[in-house]
């Protein structure tokens, strides 16, 4: 059994309270409310059963976001209020929320450990097995080497791809760094946007979304960003997570174009919540490394069943650096080997269609087609020791 508690808490006087009246019955580690990724981390690699949230009731919306987001990342654990005062009303709206108890440090010191034990004791009788994380891991998100690779290229076809492989499939692939009036390369006449999203916290259902964003092909819906990495810092950073976590739930499966240059922000701010990771590089020496020191860096965000995969986008068989080569320089293997077809991919995106919608068949389409259907395979199947076999150096 972990013997760990997860406070989620901005106020020191908080903290010190909780440490006091706990009395070493229990770890605590304590967490930020901007940094809300990183509870779920910790669930993961605790098993903490139960998570302390603090409560403001100057900030009484930002409170129940915060219980919001925390219980749709994490649904199998248990969820105790923490404040210096409540209003009966607050009150109930966390319970709503999730909520199982409410700690108030001026009349609850002697009570506290009683409380988390009674909690923590509801939570240990579950007859399942406990995971703490959400089975859900329906987010994609896909990364470029270095800012010359084409993500935009690539998401789009991934998520066109996968929506043509899945006859009732759900998906909404959102371009983090999109231009005016496109997502990817594709036209977009949709005026709400993934900012306009984060504003409205949780406050938006399935039908808003369905009806703010028309359907770009049967299935795919598509939602432009423009969010920079100097907006995914502190407060901005939850409600991300929040915001994300909310369109997860509502659609199959969510693809995330993430740009290079915010790559660390995002993956400090959703990490947690990714069930698979696409590297896209190019075939020259200083990608691969950077593949390889990206590679070190996700696994200090995401949690161990997200699946990375990282893959060649414009390969070339003739020239000097092999497949076998690079995968040793970046230390794993590869899953793709997309090559160039310039013409082709010049007249896709002068058209603003996909690949598979060109009047012609190419190379590039037919191994990404492949790609797609091993990882929508092996996403949906039981745990294995490997992904996807090895790609070959086809002409």
């Amino acid at each position: 059994m972990s013997e760990t508690l997860i406070c989620v808490a901005d106020d020191v006087g908080l903290r010190v309270w909780l440490e006091r009246v706990l009395d070493m019955e229990w770890e605590l580690e304590c967490v930020t409310s901007s940094d809300l990724s990183r509870v779920t981390r910790l669930t993961q690699a605790t098993g903490a059963r139960v998570v302390i949230i603090a409560v403001d009731e100057n900030d009484a919306t930002r409170s129940l976001k915060t219980f919001a987001a925390v219980q749709k990342a994490c649904p199998r654990v248990r969820l105790v209020g923490l404040s210096q005062r409540i209003s009966q009303d607050l009150l109930l709206d966390i319970m709503r929320t999730g909520a199982r108890d409410c700690l108030i440090t001026s009349q609850d010191s002697d009570s506290a450990v009683e409380s988390i034990r009674k909690v923590w004791l509801s939570a240990e009788a579950e007859s399942e097995p406990y995971t703490a994380y959400s089975t859900q891991r329906n987010i994609t998100a896909v990364l470029g080497a270095a800012h010359t690779v084409d993500t935009r290229f690539f998401s789009q076809n991934f998520a066109t791809e996968v929506c043509n492989q899945s006859d009732d499939a759900n998906v909404l692939a959102i371009d983090t760094h999109a231009t005016d009036n496109q997502t990817f390369y594709y036209d977009s006449l949709n005026r709400l946007t993934l900012k306009d999203l984060i504003n409205r916290g949780d406050g938006f259902d399935r039908a808003f979304v369905e009806t703010a964003l028309e359907e770009y092909a049967p299935g795919l819906r598509l939602l432009s960003g423009q969010v920079t990495e100097t907006e995914l810092d502190g407060d901005a950073g939850a409600d991300l997570f929040i915001t994300i976590t909310q369109l997860a739930s509502l659609f199959d499966q969510v693809i995330i174009r993430i740009d290079q240059s915010a790559t660390e922000e995002w993956l400090k701010a959703i990490g947690s919540d990714l069930g698979s990771i696409i590297i896209v590089t190019h075939q020259t020496v200083d990608q691969i490394q950077r593949t390889q020191a990206l590679t070190k860096l996700i696994k200090t965000h995401v949690q161990g069943n997200c699946r990375v995969n990282v893959g060649i986008d414009g390969f070339e068989k003739r020239a000097n650096l092999s497949i076998p080569d690079a995968e040793k320089t970046a230390g794993c293997d590869f899953r793709f080997a997309l090559p160039l077809e310039w013409r082709y991919r010049l007249d896709s995106i002068n058209a603003g269609v996909s690949m598979s919608a060109l009047p012609y068949r190419t190379a590039y389409q037919k191994r990404l087609s492949q790609f797609v259907r091993e990882h929508q395979r092996r996403k949906s199947a039981p745990k294995k020791k490997r992904l996807f076999g090895r790609v070959r150096e086809e002409a």
